[in-house]
């Protein structure tokens, strides 16, 4: 199915915003008050050589034959396993990089020390020059790679020095050789430092492939696809690794001084905020067996100020995002049992889509659309893997402890969401006070979002 991913965004203005923390109850609807591609995974990082079409593989737990809601998974998979790497991996590969380019700065001081020793230069000094930077180039690539792209970098500074030093060693010009050789030392100690590093390989903010794959699908269309890479703003949390960061495009500080760049406050995230997630969500987390637990915040970055009054401060969480909650267990059959034990303990009421188009083309605003089905389907997960639509997802609620809206306190709450599984993922969003059929466009902030598959 074809989506228009920003056709909702004038339905509801006033949304509820789901998991964000937002206790109120504004933009409610009353019913008597008012009537495919594989994920694109571009470099996007550091403009290296190309980009990387992998839509990664389906896992074989040997547990069953078919993945359930397996585009999902796939686009899932993507994303939980860039943010792991980058929780996990990323300090070392970093490190290996840094350590790759010393090489190459050892190697210009013991030659420099040569030439100027004996007063001579030889092109066997270029050549040993360009095999050393050749070599770290490589180290580089397979630590950084896929993630980003160091090697078109340091290969063509090597090979840019590399030339000048060969035209001048057979002429025996020493000085213009040890000169070209101090250029090459400033250009590769630059390359190794941690101001260089943060901004060329960032991880606050990334906005590398895993940006893209946030957002799968990105448009085809190349000024719809840059607006959608400048509006995104994701808060990303791994709980079980403690590592929190944002993914958003950088700010462009040749065009904007500091004072007009909107500034953010806090990680994403924090343990109070996650602790407030987990409760509205009630039986849909489980531990047990979990290997990674994911928070995902869909907001819009906020823009740059024409004037410094008038520029964005505050706090992740005044963004309004909409939340996405993903847990990763060890197969799909693990994760269909946790699944199946959280809706156990809670109650459900049909499947539905939380396609934004779809809501926005026809919907009676409980989440069902008006054809394909009355969202009590006896093959919701056949449709889900079909090209009739997106991922139907099970409309659950539960009983919370505190009210939001009546007594408050004298009398519990419900809360309402969408949960489903997706291979060896369990995936939940929209839970709130509010029940799906008296909010309208709350789904907004995650028409770019890859969970609309």
């Amino acid at each position: 199915m074809q989506r228009t991913r920003r056709g909702l965004l004038g339905v509801g203005a006033a949304a509820v915003a789901g998991l964000s923390g937002c206790l109120g109850v504004q933009g409610v609807e009353y019913p008597d008050a008012a009537a495919p591609d594989p994920p694109a995974v571009d470099d996007g990082g550091d403009g290296g050589e190309g980009s990387d079409d992998d839509p990664g593989e389906t896992v074989d737990d040997g547990d069953a034959d078919r993945v359930p809601n397996e585009a999902l998974a796939t686009a899932t998979r993507n994303v939980v396993d860039d943010v792991v790497w980058f929780a996990s991996e990323y300090p070392s590969a970093v490190e290996m990089y840094q350590q790759a380019v010393q090489t190459v700065l050892t190697e210009i001081d013991a030659v420099s020390e040569a030439a100027d020793a004996g007063d001579a230069v030889r092109v066997e000094m270029a050549d040993r020059l360009e095999a050393v930077g050749l070599a770290a180039a490589d180290t580089a690539a397979d630590a950084l790679g896929p993630h980003f792209h160091p090697r078109s970098r340091l290969a063509s500074r090597t090979e840019r020095h590399v030339e000048k030093l060969r035209t001048f060693a057979p002429r025996g010009d020493v000085d213009r050789f040890l000169e070209e050789l101090s250029r090459m030392r400033r250009g590769f100690a630059g390359m190794a430092t941690g101001l260089y590093v943060d901004a060329a390989f960032s991880r606050d903010p990334i906005h590398n492939r895993l940006l893209n794959r946030l957002l799968y699908p990105l448009p085809r269309d190349t000024e719809e696809r840059e607006e959608t890479l400048d509006d995104a703003f994701v808060e990303l949390a791994l709980a079980n690794r403690g590592f929190a960061t944002v993914a958003r495009e950088p700010y462009d500080t040749d065009e904007y001084d500091r004072a007009r760049i909107p500034k953010v406050y806090g990680s994403a995230f924090d343990g109070a905020r996650r602790r407030e997630l987990r409760a509205r969500l009630g039986p849909i987390p489980r531990s047990a067996d979990r290997t990674e637990e994911l928070f995902v915040a869909f907001a819009t970055r906020p823009e740059a100020g024409n004037r410094p009054t008038e520029t964005f401060t505050g706090w992740a969480h005044e963004l309004d995002g909409v939340t996405l909650y993903v847990q990763r267990y060890p197969n799909a059959r693990i994760a269909s049992d946790r699944l199946e034990a959280a809706l156990g303990d809670a109650a459900t009421e049909g499947r539905a889509s939380i396609d934004p188009d779809a809501t926005a083309a026809g919907s009676d605003f409980s989440g069902n659309a008006t054809t394909g089905g009355d969202g009590e389907g006896a093959d919701d997960a056949s449709r889900s893997e079909s090209s009739q639509g997106p991922t139907r997802w099970h409309r659950v609620y539960h009983e919370e402890a505190d009210g939001e809206r009546y007594g408050y306190d004298d009398h519990a709450g419900i809360q309402y969401g969408y949960a489903v599984q997706a291979g060896e993922f369990v995936l939940a969003t929209g839970f709130s006070g509010d029940a799906w059929e008296e909010r309208a466009g709350w789904q907004g902030p995650l028409a770019d979002g890859w969970v609309v598959v």
